[in-house]
């Protein structure tokens, strides 16, 4: 197989995003987020580029920012001028920042591909870094631009799949600096706020990584692409096609004459919920009523004026924990959890190594699974 990380991360995130766009290739419309990522790194690669015989002005850069801009993408001009004006902001203040550096540019947007042999299957995971940079003490420094406003904590950025993939294609590229444990920086550029985070890898981790590919493959082969509601879903351009958004589309395309009443129960449902405990008698029934609509009507998801009503399967799992000891007493935390308490037994095994948490998976049974009803009213805007 020959897989992206951008596809990888896709499948993390929703299966059946993956599919849509992978396998089944569907075509969609480019996102205004993607549209204006895009261009934010092509000026990022002018500004950069190590061919130019002169450093590229402020003034260029900006001209080079109009002339791309794709006003199409944005629902009205309000929203429009504030992308704009943002990515003019961003720009200035990284023109600011870095006019005049001294960098030693290795290369630009750098594709690269790590290959796995798994039970004689040869694997490919491929990529591109934006940036690649040798630092003065001999360090490379891998750099990825983010254009989102929220900050991830340095915790998260230690721990983050697309970093610990970048490492690994970079050693492939270049074997010695593993070989010799030369340390490489991965940093994240966060630039609305100007802001560089950075971390390092060691070779456990690359192992790690890398055991963590091959499962994600081994997922993939396995699945049978179910929809996973999170917090993207809004703005997934795969809306039409996914079973959770089944509803939304068939009122705007065939509205039923039940569909009237089923937004009255949605509507009732998100005014009985802000005052729950006034009222949970009569939130059970709206519940009773929906489940009921949703298993005539095969849906799992509901829209209303008012927001979404999402019913997705639940699973309870039961461990055998003299396997549990087998893994957890050599390391020193069976006692821990001699008295069982789920919480404390999920934040011990989440900080466990990437081999050590499959081998408690593999502990685990299926109990029992079950279906809940969660609400999420709308936002502002959209």
């Amino acid at each position: 197989m020959r897989i992206s990380y951008s596809a990888l991360d896709t499948f993390s995130t929703c299966p059946a995003k993956y599919k849509y766009q992978y396998i089944d290739k569907i075509a969609v419309l480019k996102s205004k987020e993607l549209v204006f990522g895009t261009l934010i790194h092509e000026c990022m690669h002018m500004f950069h580029e190590p061919t130019r015989s002169t450093p590229v002005s402020e003034d260029e850069l900006l001209k080079y920012f109009a002339e791309k801009w794709d006003a199409s993408v944005y629902q009205n001009d309000q929203e429009e001028s504030f992308a704009f004006h943002q990515g003019v902001a961003l720009l200035k203040k990284y023109y600011l920042q870095n006019q005049g550096a001294d960098f030693n540019i290795v290369d630009l947007e750098t594709p690269f591909e790590v290959p796995f042999l798994e039970n004689k299957e040869l694997h490919q995971i491929t990529g591109r870094i934006d940036r690649i940079d040798k630092l003065a003490d001999g360090t490379f420094e891998l750099i990825d631009y983010k254009t989102s406003r929220k900050m991830p904590s340095q915790e998260n950025v230690d721990r983050n799949f697309q970093l610990s993939v970048y490492y690994l294609g970079i050693t492939n590229r270049w074997p010695s600096l593993q070989k010799e444990n030369r340390p490489v920086k991965l940093s994240l550029y966060y630039l609305i706020h100007g802001e560089k985070l950075s971390t390092l890898r060691t070779n456990q981790q690359a192992q790690e990584s890398k055991e963590k590919i091959l499962s994600l493959i081994s997922q993939i082969k396995e699945s049978d692409f179910q929809p996973r509601a999170n917090p993207l879903c809004s703005w997934c351009q795969y809306q039409p096609y996914c079973p959770l958004y089944k509803h939304k589309f068939i009122q705007e395309q065939s509205p039923a004459p039940d569909d009237q009443k089923i937004k009255e129960v949605i509507d009732e449902y998100f005014q009985i919920k802000d005052k729950q405990s006034q009222d949970n008698q009569r939130l059970n029934k709206l519940k009773e009523m929906i489940n009921q609509y949703l298993n005539q009507k095969g849906l799992e998801r509901l829209f209303g004026r008012n927001g979404q009503i999402t019913r997705l399967p639940q699973k309870r799992f039961s461990y055998n924990f003299n396997k549990v000891k087998e893994v957890l007493e050599p390391m020193g935390k069976w006692n821990q959890i001699l008295t069982i308490d789920p919480a404390k037994f999920k934040k011990i095994i989440d900080s466990l190594p990437y081999q050590a948490k499959k081998q408690i998976d593999q502990a685990k049974t299926l109990e029992r699974e079950f279906k809940v009803i969660s609400a999420s009213k709308k936002s502002l805007g959209k």
